[in-house]
Order: structure tokens, then C-alpha cells, then sequence
């Protein structure tokens, strides 16, 4: 009975063997050779985001409420009259926070009410961002988060980076099978992985009374859409 059992384990196993080394070859034939190719292509961002919001700090909740909803009110206002649309206006956030204050014994002295209200907006002429934190500023906004800029179409960058990548990998290849006499076939394999880079974050946070100021300087720089492929090319003997 035993032996039958090992028996039956070990043509089990040898099963499961075969069918790993026939999936093995499935994914990567015979005398071929995988490699992965990098490609970057830049290009000017055509559009930005910010966040503009209103903080306010009161003891009265309702007073700290209403006014927030005024300045916030007059923002939206202010950005219509730049020529922001509604849609590209997106509010990310209504907060409110209670926060108790203690005496110097410990006990609880007060209490005040921390309201926020941050609205995202979509600035699809950069040349006006500079302008739009300004106005919103001048309208009552006291806390600025998270500007960055993006491609509104990355399609053609991408094309130039898959473009690069291809290139990459085929010299990558070329060079492993000189090292090993032999010369690369065609592509039998191909797979791509997309990785859009779009730095540039700017944030600042304040509260109270905002000051009349001059415009902050804003540079939108290069953006970048990397991609990378993996491909597995056949392999033939060097003529």
C-alpha cells in the first residue's frame, strides 16, 4: 500500500514538472532572448491644477460657517471672471473642526471652530495661473495646495517614449547576443508598461487676513511620459 502511494506521488510530481517546463517555454521559447527597453520623450505641460481654499477660526460656529462660504462664494466669482468654468471647478473638501483651548491648569478654556473649504481648479491656459492664485487670493483665499501641471493629451508623447523604448531594447538585445555570437531574430514577445511623470507640486498654507501682495512667480518647466517594454526576441546563429 505504501509503495503504491509513493508510486502515485512521484508520477504526480513528475506530472507537475512537465507542465511547469511546457508553461515555461509557452511564455518564453527556445533560444530567445528578453530584454526591456526604456524611452522618455518631455514636452510643455498645457494645463495646471491648484487648490484654493478658505480657513477661518472662530468661537461661533456659525459665524465661522457663513464666512467661509462668503469668501468661498467670492472665489468662484472671481475665477468665472477670468474665465474658469464651472466644470473645471471641483470642491474637495468642506471641513469643520472643533478644537478646545486649555488654561495654563489644564482645564478647558474655550472652544473655537476651525471651518475649511478647498476647491480644485482646472487652469487650461497655463500663461494665466499666476493670475488665478492672485485673484483668488484677492478674494478672500488663505490657503493654496498641491499646483501641478499635466499634458491634456499625452498621445504623442507617448508614441516618441514607446518609439525610444522599442530602440532601447532591441540595441540591449543586439548587445547580449554579440557577447554570445549570435544575432537577434524578430520580436516574438512584446509588453509595455506606461509611467506619465508630472512633478512640480507647490503648496502653501496659511490662515487670517490676506494682505494685498504681488503676484508669485510660477514656472511650469517640462513634463515627461516615460515607458518601458519588455520584449523576447528570437535568436539565430550569427551568418
Amino acid at each position: 500500500m505504501l509503495k503504491r502511494m509513493l508510486l502515485a506521488a512521484l508520477t504526480l510530481a513528475l506530472l507537475l514538472v512537465g507542465v511547469g517546463a511546457t508553461s515555461a517555454q509557452e511564455v518564453f521559447p527556445q533560444n530567445t532572448i528578453t530584454v526591456v527597453g526604456f524611452g522618455t520623450a518631455y514636452g510643455e505641460p498645457d494645463v495646471a491644477y491648484v487648490e484654493l481654499g478658505v480657513e477661518l477660526v472662530e468661537e461661533d460656529l456659525s459665524q465661522a460657517f457663513n464666512a467661509t462660504a462668503e469668501n468661498m462664494n467670492a472665489i468662484i466669482a472671481a475665477l468665472e471672471e477670468l474665465g474658469i468654468a464651472r466644470a473645471d471647478m471641483q470642491t474637495t473638501g468642506v471641513n469643520i473642526y472643533p478644537e478646545d483651548r486649555y488654561d495654563q491648569s489644564g482645564m478647558m478654556a474655550s472652544r473655537v471652530y476651525r471651518v475649511r473649504n478647498t476647491v480644485r481648479v482646472t487652469v487650461r491656459d497655463i500663461s494665466t495661473i499666476d493670475q488665478v492664485i492672485s485673484a483668488g487670493v484677492e478674494a478672500g483665499a488663505n490657503t493654496i495646495y498641491n499646483l501641478s501641471y499635466g499634458i491634456d493629451d499625452p498621445t504623442e508623447l507617448e508614441n516618441d517614449a514607446r518609439v525610444d523604448a522599442v530602440e532601447d531594447a532591441r540595441l540591449r538585445a543586439q548587445r547580449l547576443a554579440d557577447a554570445l555570437g549570435l544575432t537577434v531574430g524578430d520580436p516574438v514577445i512584446v509588453s509595455e508598461v506606461l509611467n506619465n511623470s508630472f512633478p512640480y507640486p507647490y503648496g502653501r498654507g496659511g490662515g487670517g487676513e490676506m494682505m494685498e501682495m504681488a503676484a508669485q512667480p510660477v514656472l511650469p518647466g517640462q513634463l515627461s511620459v516615460s515607458l518601458q517594454v519588455q520584449i523576447t526576441f528570437a535568436l539565430v546563429a550569427a551568418s
